[in-house]
């Protein structure tokens, strides 16, 4: 071996540069000579040799780091938690986007299809053969149809501007979840995307086009061998398909007094100048005082009277005349009940005043001139105001309470005590659901109140709801029933209500009818347990654990149940009985409907509205309306709540012991998106969630629709379809403890990739009928307080719209709650 040799085998080991040490070791040739020499092609030969072993060892490095990356991929491992987030979140909003379309494509071929009749009838009655009658009664009938087209037409309108409120932060679990799916979704598509590079190989491209994908491979393999910093990276988090609402900030302490408003855009703001700042009653303060004043500054008042104690002053003495051109005295003056009961605000004034003695005035014989009075004062309803003053606030006959303003005082809402508190007391203290002309809150007393709310679409029956439901969750010791009778108005609660209804047509009527009817075999358990105790009705609130919990049944338009020809009338029987008996026996109903039509045909029985015992209006389009649902004379004595100023929703009259004035408190945006959590974190803590006790409504809702005998064990558990599919029980079948039913439904959308259409799902399970199938295995999550995603709405890979299924991850927590 030469010395020329020695060194090449030592640079092959050593570097891939050429050696210095050639040079000085052999000869002294040129450059030229040296390049062409044979010692200088061995060296390029070798230095090829060494450059193919690291290109090699870099494509096989970076083949390795592919494949964990598409385990990582397939995993979804490489996304993190903020895009998960963003990803589910705008799933949730892509389906209610879908069933805002869907619903407004619904109302829209109904209001279509009642236009063709308008037109039709209209037609048939301006026949040459038809009469002046008939073409009357043509007329008129077209023009209901025509008014009843308009009304949906509205309800469209509605839906189209309603913003999306659905924003709720996905809880870990859910996160979890989604997760997985996302990592099947992309399992999937790596599967047919295979299965397509393969077809296409065989079909087309043979040998060379499989060449170029390995020949690809092996490129991709070599730059990341090569380039260490070429590697996937978590993919860039997606923006929110809607603007998220910001986080709420701790709320600013109010000054004692202060009544909290809001901004235009429903951001609550404190009193800005010129408005009033009134101080609240006390939660304890007794019905009919609504008011507590600040000292007055008497500086500027009239003589005192004998006692030395200034009670005149330049609003009384125009409170007098205003009073004696009325008529409603007719001698005497009134005086200021103490020097420091008025309270003048920028804008207005508040007092407590006595009427005259030795006339027979009285504040009953005065209250009925309210109308007449303001006028005299150069005022109106809507800027004045007269209320009795209770004794426990040193009232009597002649004490009324008076407000005068030079705007109507409800023009700026007012926020939600609601959003700050931990606990409300629904039987004593009662829900803060709204605030008078004098700044007092109403408080909703469960106690001895049930409500029968009215109003036109958009009048805000909504935000009423929303308080009184949120304030009853706080509540452990209720148990919420809700029926959303104009689905999904309510749908925030679905996971709050013990009883959750939002089916429609026959179907939600059915269960409603369930529930009520559940409710009303009840009352026979309840009065029991009274009766043990001597009592006739809850005296003690401790009763109210052993009676099982005060049951707060809301129904949100109650003409959606009500009126279904199947299930209606007997709705309408059990309203009845639960209005007739259900408030000694801790059962409240709270009713909200558009229109409060009475008698046989109406909306609802004469039986249900005289035995409610508040009745709550918002602004409706007719006197006659108002009058329905207020009481007949209403409109007469100067209470229309036809009258009411449109652009003031939540503001309506209010009669319980008395006519007067009321908004609702706003409660909605971020604050509401905090109560729940609140809510849901106390109730599932207490063990109050629905599925977390023992509930003795759901399980009577279920015996309902028991199968006859003969069905149990031995029914197939591959039911048929058939004309009352609405009325298809659950399989009795069980493997463990669990229904074969759910286990081999489990079973097939696991093997389908972790969801499935209801559709295909009925196929595979033998089922003629996919509504069917729905029906019964629907039941079965409900047994254990198992609610599907999205109402069910779901995407399965390779179809172009979303519809009603099932999820892997959902069926199995079904079969998790059967075994404990």
């Amino acid at each position: 071996m030469t010395h020329l040799d020695r060194i090449v085998i030592d640079a092959e080991f050593v570097d891939d540069d050429e050696p210095t040490t050639t040079t000085t070791t052999t000869t002294s040739a040129t450059p030229e000579a040296e390049a062409s020499g044979p010692g200088a092609a061995a060296r390029i030969t070798t230095f090829l040799s060494a450059a193919t072993v690291r290109e090699i060892t870099a494509v096989r490095e970076g083949l390795r780091v592919l494949a964990a990356e598409r385990s990582g991929w397939f995993n979804s491992a490489l996304v993190t938690d903020a895009h998960v987030r963003a990803d589910l979140l705008n799933d949730r909003y892509a389906t209610w986007q879908q069933d805002q379309a869907r619903e407004a494509q619904r109302l829209t071929e109904k209001a279509e299809a009642l236009e063709k009749a308008a037109d039709e009838r209209l037609a048939a009655g301006s026949s040459d053969s038809a009469g002046p009658d008939s073409h009357k009664r043509a007329g008129k009938d077209a023009g209901g149809l025509r008014s009843e087209a308009a009304a949906w037409r509205e309800r469209i309108r509605d839906i189209e501007v309603q913003p999306y409120t659905g924003h709720r932060e996905p809880t870990a679990a859910e996160l979890a979840g989604h997760r997985k799916r996302m990592a099947n979704r992309r399992r999937w598509k790596a599967v047919a995307i295979g299965l397509a590079t393969g077809w296409g190989i065989l079909q087309f491209g043979g040998p060379t086009l499989l060449g170029s994908i390995l020949a690809g491979l092996a490129a991709t393999g070599w730059a990341k061998g090569r380039f260490g910093t070429w590697r996937a990276a978590p993919p860039e988090v997606p923006q929110l398909d809607y603007a998220a609402p910001a986080a709420p900030a701790a709320p600013a302490s109010a000054a004692p007094g202060a009544a909290p408003g809001a901004a235009p855009g429903g951001t609550p703001t404190a009193p800005g100048p010129g408005e009033p700042a009134f101080s609240s009653p006390p939660p304890s303060a007794a019905p009919g005082f609504t008011a507590s004043w600040t000292p007055a500054d008497t500086s500027s008042a009239a003589p005192s009277g004998s006692s030395g104690e200034v009670l005149d002053c330049e609003e009384t003495d125009q409170l007098t005349e205003a009073m004696l051109a009325a008529g409603a005295i007719t001698e005497g003056t009134v005086r200021l009940a103490r020097p420091d009961s008025i309270t003048r605000v920028p804008g207005g004034w508040l007092a407590h005043v006595v009427l005259p003695t030795g006339d027979g005035v009285t504040a009953e014989t005065v209250l009925p001139r309210l109308g007449q009075i303001a006028g005299e004062m150069g005022l109106d309803r809507a800027r004045f105001f007269m209320d009795p003053v209770h004794a426990s606030a040193g009232g009597n006959a002649k004490t009324i309470a008076v407000a005068a303003f030079a705007e109507d005082p409800f023009t700026t809402p007012r926020a939600s005590p609601l959003t700050g508190m931990d606990t409300v007391d629904v039987w004593d203290t009662g829900i803060p659901v709204a605030f008078d002309a004098f700044g007092a809150l109403v408080h909703l007393v469960l106690k001895d109140t049930s409500l029968a709310l009215g109003g036109a679409s958009r009048s805000g029956k909504g935000a009423a709801l929303r308080g009184i439901i949120a304030g009853a969750l706080l509540d452990l010791r209720v148990n919420l029933r809700l029926i959303d009778g104009k689905a999904p108005g309510q749908d925030r609660w679905r996971n709050l209500a013990a009883t959750f209804v939002d089916e429609p047509g026959t179907k939600g009527a059915k269960r409603s009818r369930a529930l009520l009817e559940a409710l009303v075999a009840d009352l026979d358990r309840r009065a029991a347990i009274l009766k043990r105790y001597g009592m006739e009705q809850i005296d003690d609130p401790r009763l109210i654990a052993e009676l099982g919990g005060l049951e707060l049944v809301v129904i949100d338009e109650a003409a959606a149940v009500t009126g279904d020809r199947k299930h209606g009338a007997a709705i309408k029987d059990a309203l009845s009985s639960l209005a007739a008996r259900g408030l000694a026996f801790g059962i409240i109903l709270v009713i909200a409907t558009q229109v409060v039509t009475k008698g046989t045909d109406g909306v609802l029985p004469r039986l249900v509205t005289g035995n409610v015992t508040w009745k709550w209006s918002m602004r409706v389009t007719e006197t006659t309306e108002s009058n329905m649902a207020l009481s007949q004379g209403a409109a007469k004595a100067g209470w229309d709540a036809s009258k009411l100023d449109p652009g003031i929703r939540g503001m309506g009259i209010l009669l319980a012991d008395r006519y007067r004035r009321i908004r609702s408190l706003w409660l909605d945006g971020p604050e509401l998106l905090t109560l729940i959590d609140t809510i849901t974190r106390i109730r599932t803590a207490a063990g109050r969630m629905r599925g977390q006790w023992a509930d003795p409504i759901e399980t009577a809702m279920r015996n309902h629709s028991t199968p006859p005998p003969g069905h149990g064990h031995t029914a197939s558990p591959h039911p048929s379809a058939s004309p009352e599919a609405d009325d298809a029980e659950p399989d009795d079948d069980t493997e463990g403890g669990v229904p074969v039913l759910l286990l081999r439904a489990h079973r097939t959308v696991s093997d389908a990739g972790g969801r499935m259409h209801t559709g295909p799902l009925a196929q595979a399970l033998g089922y003629e009928d996919a509504r069917t199938l729905g029906i019964t295995l629907n039941a079965l999550l409900r047994t254990v307080g198992i609610e599907r995603p999205a109402g069910g709405q779901l995407r399965v890979p390779g179809t172009d719209k979303p519809g009603l299924g099932y999820y892997a991850e959902t069926l199995a927590a079904a079969i998790d709650q059967y075994r404990k």
